[in-house]
């Protein structure tokens, strides 16, 4: 294999300091749905530079190339790239002869678009040349019609190309070629799919890059090609080194535009608008990645270095959006594991539910959760999440520069309305995750101050309990169409840390599922663990899981004596048959003592090999989808019991087939 040339002696290596901030951006039209007009417009109104025209979406568009570049330029962008151009090489000189004409007829309809820099993909095909003489030789040819015809190319090493498929291969032989109009196109996923060290970018031949595209992928383990055309995603909704591959173009004095290509079954049809919106802020968020000099989020565990402002501490509050018909049924459960009612906000019906710090409201508010004609509600769901925060200001500020909406922010000491019909808020800054959940950040002076607005107090108010010492974490079901804009979303505003994605198996399937994690300033941490569900609608309204699936998890120290207490208070936890504890007793070293008192509260236990111990139980579902957990996690245990998730699921179908039996 040739190796790409190393930097001249005395060339000078750049500082990625000195990149131009911020890059210029660009988008491949294959990344958006729709005609190429409605790419051209999303891109231009998400504040793309330019845009790559991807050839098939130019022969499908009626319009000739010379009125695609006036929609072009009239929408404020440029044309970076034209896109591809594939099997210039040929075992077959007659073939090659052909290739050749092609090439020019391309260049024809380039100098319509009045673009100059054509991609040159490395060849797949079965005639490709896997002689290197031979194959400079070809590309010097072509470079010299470029040059002839005022064009440039970027030759690209595809990961699953027969002979080049490895960018220093690829570089070594534009280098060899020495033509100032023939240079090198980096793609993250070629190079990173196939584990090649991009360090070695930095040490290219000044000059030699033309053009960096850049995508994110999940980890995988399939055909390359397979996972290049259907799982491609923005950066910050993968798991790739992007941090690492862009310090390394950085090194090697690269200064054009950052070009996504994402080719993706979710972005063929989602709206283009959205998903162009969500494409610029990966841009924003992996130039943060990159001056932060990190690695990125890995599921090794690096360290970004976010430059998000810091929070204060914990989940403080999870508003749970009821409706009037199940607000009565959640509002029990509450009760029974330990949250007593503090007050009704007199302008909103809005309840509040404490245990110590921790603030449940509960929104009985109609049209809150989905109804149908006929159909009763009940799809309870969370729909805020409360953290605190030492400067909400500077929260507000970051969301803003990544595009997200914000609620307005009141001056500290007043107090601001929400929207929503939800209480007032002082200093708060609201984020919507999706269409139906939303994170709020509070002041830490305000922590207290909103349940003011809780006037209607009981006749006969109860102190708040001290069962918990905090959520442990929220399980969230997000649909299939908001997955990779809120993994977007938790991942670059809020800085949260991507840990192993899972695929769970259980009785009603496989469940796809992420946690994310964010340190906080107090030491304590924020979990969130996000599970795919399917984005259709059925006859009862948004399709949710059997089994239900969101919830929040409460932390305590005693899971025994906290079950007890709930069991006090009139829980009967979901019940979880025998079986379960007979295998306990086989697999893990727990005392017959231990193992009868979870048997008889309904208690699941997990541990990890380094000795973590997880303890936790379940109310019943509320309805179909929301539930409420109880955990105790001892000595440092990570995970969330996923291996008892599939009991739970089977616990909660008989329930409720025992329930629809009886009715």
């Amino acid at each position: 294999m040739t190796t790409g040339p190393t930097r001249h002696a005395g060339a000078a290596t750049v500082n990625p300091a000195d990149r131009r901030d911020p890059p210029r951006t660009a988008i491949a039209t294959v990344c958006l749905s729709g005609t190429l007009e409605d790419k051209l417009d999303a891109a231009a109104a998400a504040g793309f530079d330019g845009v790559e025209i991807f050839e098939p979406d130019l022969i499908a568009s009626p319009e000739p190339p010379a009125a695609v570049a006036r929609t072009v330029a009239d929408r404020g962008l440029t044309i970076d790239l034209y896109q591809p151009f594939r099997d210039l090489d040929s075992t077959d000189p007659d073939r090659f002869a052909r290739n050749i004409v092609r090439l020019e007829r391309k260049f024809d309809l380039m100098d319509e678009l009045g673009s100059d820099l054509l991609l040159v993909c490395s060849s797949p095909a079965g005639d490709a040349v896997r002689d290197d003489a031979l194959l400079c030789h070809q590309l010097a040819v072509a470079a010299e019609v470029a040059q002839r015809r005022g064009k440039r190319i970027a030759f690209e090493a595809l990961a699953w190309g027969t002979h080049v498929h490895d960018y220093r291969h690829a570089a070594g032989l534009v280098a060899q070629v020495d033509n100032p109009v023939l240079g090198n196109c980096l793609d993250s996923f070629h190079v990173l799919s196939r584990g090649d060290d991009p360090a070695s970018i930095a040490t290219l031949a000044p000059g030699s890059i033309f053009f960096v595209q850049l995508a994110d992928a999940p980890t995988m383990r399939m055909d390359i090609l397979q996972w290049s055309r259907h799982h491609r995603c923005l950066p910050g909704q993968g798991n790739f080194d992007l941090g690492g591959f862009i310090r390394a173009v950085d090194a090697g004095g690269y200064r054009g535009p950052w070009s996504l290509e994402i080719f993706s079954d979710v972005f063929r049809h989602a709206d283009p608008v959205r998903t162009a919106r969500d494409a610029h802020r990966s841009l924003r968020y992996l130039a943060e990645l990159a001056d932060a000099g990190s690695t990125t989020e890995t599921v090794t565990g690096a360290d970004t270095a976010p430059r998000r402002p810091a929070t204060a501490g914990e989940i403080v509050s999870v508003r749970v959006a009821a409706g009037p018909v199940m607000a009565p049924r959640v509002a029990q459960t509450l009760s029974h594991i330990g949250f007593d009612l503090q007050g009704v906000d007199s302008g909103t019906g809005l309840q509040l539910y404490r245990d110590a710090d921790i603030a449940v409201v509960v929104d009985s508010t109609a049209g809150t959760v989905w109804t149908a004609p006929g159909v009763a509600p009940d799809m309870p769901t969370i729909a805020q999440v409360g953290l605190r925060s030492d400067d909400t200001v500077a929260w507000a500020d970051r969301a803003k520069a990544f595009d997200v909406p914000v609620a307005s922010i009141p001056a500290p000491g007043t107090v601001g309305g929400e929207a929503g019909g939800t209480p007032d808020l002082d200093e708060v800054v609201r984020l919507d995750v999706t269409d139906t959940l939303a994170i709020d950040l509070r002041a830490v002076t305000s922590a207290a101050r909103w349940q003011q607005r809780f006037d209607l107090v009981p006749r006969r108010p109860s102190g708040p309990t001290h069962l918990y010492t905090g959520v442990d974490h929220i399980g969230l079901g997000i649909t299939t169409a908001d997955w990779e804009g809120a993994m977007l979303l938790l991942r670059s505003v809020f800085g949260m840390r991507v840990d192993d994605g899972l695929d769970v198996p259980d009785a009603v399937g496989t469940m796809r599922s992420q946690a994310l994690t964010m340190p906080t300033g107090a030491g304590s941490t924020v979990r969130v663990v996000a599970s795919m569900v399917p984005s259709q609608l059925d006859a009862r309204g948004p399709l949710r899981r059997r089994g239900g699936l969101t919830h929040v998890a409460f932390a305590c120290d005693d899971v025994i004596e906290t079950a007890r207490l709930c069991r006090e208070r009139g829980l009967r936890a979901l019940a979880i048959p025998d079986n379960y504890y007979d295998d306990l007793t086989a697999r893990f070293d727990l005392s017959d003592n231990v193992i009868e008192q979870m048997r008889d509260l309904d208690v699941l236990y997990d541990a990890d090999p380094a000795g973590g111990e997880f303890f936790h139980f379940f109310t019943p579902a509320i309805g179909e989808d929301l539930f409420f957990e109880v955990v105790c996690r001892r000595r440092g245990y990570r995970g969330y019991g996923e291996v008892n998730s599939p009991v739970r699921v089977a616990a909660e179908l008989h329930r409720a087939a025992q329930q629809a039996a009886d009715a």
